[in-house]
């Protein structure tokens, strides 16, 4: 029996950045070999401790396989459909030249942590199994530059995805809105703020009377203001020093001892326009 580790299975690189057209004709489980027969992803990947390139042949050849199954009593049907005519296992050559295997073993990263659900798999895909850049970035941070991103990608690449026309710049809202992970692969907070300022309702991130109408909006939550204006002090810095905006009802006598409770039971989602919980105002009472 093949003693089990804690790694399971490097096939590759990082970046996928062509698909391969292929038909599997190879019969390959690697839930039965990691759970039932319990093997070293070294055993079959060897390679992967010593690569320095993404591009590097990290599959294991026939013989590999021979080191645990007897060649002579191993039928050809077992690992192939069509046993007359085998094909080729591609190998893989569109992935990023920079990654390094042998580094992220030596730091312990277990082969989950990047090919994730392998050992789960029960065929062989055209994927390969191989990670996507949102993989990486659940580890790694995002560059302050874009020369920070050629430590894994090449300077020949194309980095900015298809997506980016033209019009991007027009449209870029509401894929940001909708799908603002994927931007943080690439952007910081940072680039974001360099165009939509904060501290200025009247900058490219509002319409003009956005000032007139941005507590309706937030009210009704069109959108997420905390993406950019983190905390409270952003808003009170304008509502009690420039614009000091009170709700009437709060200068009542009683406000403090019943008004303010009736308010909450009828519409607790206007208290909560200014005061979130766990806030310093309510938590005085409210325990």
């Amino acid at each position: 029996m093949i003693k089990k580790s804690a790694f399971l299975l490097l096939l590759g690189g990082i970046f996928v950045f062509a698909s391969i057209d292929w038909k599997s004709d190879l019969i390959f489980s690697h839930k039965f070999h990691v759970q039932e027969v319990e093997a070293d992803c070294q055993t079959c990947h060897a390679a992967a401790d010593t690569s320095l390139m993404g591009k590097d042949d990290l599959l294991p050849q026939m013989e590999t396989c021979y080191s645990c199954h007897d060649e002579d009593d191993t039928e050809c049907t077992v690992c192939h459909k069509q046993p007359d005519e085998p094909v080729i296992l591609p190998r893989v050559e569109n992935y990023s030249a920079k990654f390094n295997h042998k580094t992220h073993i030596e730091k312990k990263t277990p082969c989950t942590t990047c090919h994730t659900g392998i050992e789960l798999k029960e065929t062989v895909t055209s994927s390969m199994h191989l990670p996507h850049m949102k993989t990486c970035m659940n580890c790694h941070a995002v560059p302050d530059t874009k020369e920070g991103c050629y430590t894994c990608h090449g300077k020949e690449e194309q980095l900015k995805p298809l997506d980016h026309n033209l019009v991007w710049s027009k449209n870029h809202g509401m894929a940001a809105e909708s799908g603002s992970q994927q931007c943080q692969m690439c952007h910081t907070q940072s680039y974001c703020t360099d165009c939509h300022q904060g501290e200025n309702l009247l900058s490219k991130s509002h319409p003009p009377n956005f000032i007139a109408t941005h507590s309706l909006s937030y009210q009704i939550r069109e959108s997420d203001c905390s993406a950019c204006h983190e905390g409270k002090d952003f808003c009170i810095e304008c509502h009690m020093n420039v614009n000091y905006t009170k709700p009437v009802n709060h200068s009542q006598a009683n406000w403090a001892t019943t008004g303010h409770r009736e308010a909450a039971l009828s519409d607790y989602d206007h208290c909560t326009v200014c005061h979130r919980p766990g806030d310093l105002i309510c938590s005085q009472c409210h325990n």
